[in-house]
């Protein structure tokens, strides 16, 4: 039986969001988002309208349990379905005196580095034994790569499936992958860890040539990832079907 009770998460964080995919029930795209707060923790909400929410914005939404989602705190945007229009209604964004939406990496900027830093203490296994939804790896070690696409975008599916979600993002080629380990203690047997990435920003790059390897292989540029003088961490999430297998939702950047 279905959970209709709702309740509130407030002065929660956006951290990250996956790709888009087709919501079944409102026929339009929505979106899966991290969000955080100090009181709360990590949380996975769903769906979002995409381009609703940007990252490192404040809100409040009001949502209920899933039915069929077991993973840590995760949960839905209450009544999306009669109220996709006006989710204004359930999803509050915090704005400032002159009444434009507060952005903290762009007001506070030191102050959400300072904040990545205290969270990035999880290790992979640290994540996959507690089963938890989210979390933030400081790698020691970060290979980006292509892997070939056989999969038909699972890697979305697995992400975002729930009981309303079908798919009709476009097929890649080619899915973009880091290879990681972890700078602070990891009890996993293989140290190397590999995840996909599910941050649309990367599809956005590679949907103008998608069968070009050369091509969708600069997407890595835009991370920096072989730059000194940017420090990277990754924020990890588990899937639905596997909750002990975990996607990299965004790479957080910043020059030091």
């Amino acid at each position: 039986m279905e959970n209709t009770e709702s309740f509130s998460l407030k002065n929660m964080i956006v951290l990250g969001h996956g790709a888009p995919n087709q919501v079944k029930k409102v026929k339009d795209q929505g979106r899966c988002a991290c969000i955080w707060s100090e009181k709360t923790g990590f949380c996975r909400i769903y769906p979002i309208p995409h381009g609703y929410l940007y990252d490192w914005e404040i809100i409040d939404v009001e949502v209920r349990k899933p039915s069929n989602d077991g993973r840590e705190n995760t949960f839905i945007v209450y009544n999306y379905e009669k109220d996709w229009k006006k989710m204004y209604e359930h999803i509050k964004v915090h704005k400032n005196e002159k009444g434009n939406r507060i952005n903290l990496w762009k007001s506070r900027r030191q102050d959400c580095i300072d904040t990545l830093r205290l969270l990035a203490v999880d290790s992979f296994s640290d994540l996959r034994d507690n089963r938890r939804s989210f979390g933030i790896i400081k790698p020691s070690i970060i290979e980006p790569f292509l892997e070939n696409n056989r999969e038909k975008s699972i890697q979305q599916k697995t992400l975002l499936d729930f009981d309303n979600l079908i798919m009709n993002q476009k097929d890649y080629k080619w899915i973009p992958c880091i290879k990681y380990s972890c700078s602070t203690k990891c009890n996993a047997k293989n140290p190397i860890h590999k995840s996909k990435i599910v941050e649309w920003g990367c599809y956005v790059w590679m949907k103008k040539n998608p069968n070009n390897e050369e091509h969708c292989k600069k997407v890595f540029d835009n991370y920096h990832i072989n730059d000194n003088k940017y420090e990277h961490y990754l924020l990890i999430g588990n899937t639905r079907v596997h909750p002990k297998s975990y996607i990299i939702v965004k790479v957080l950047r910043f020059k030091k």
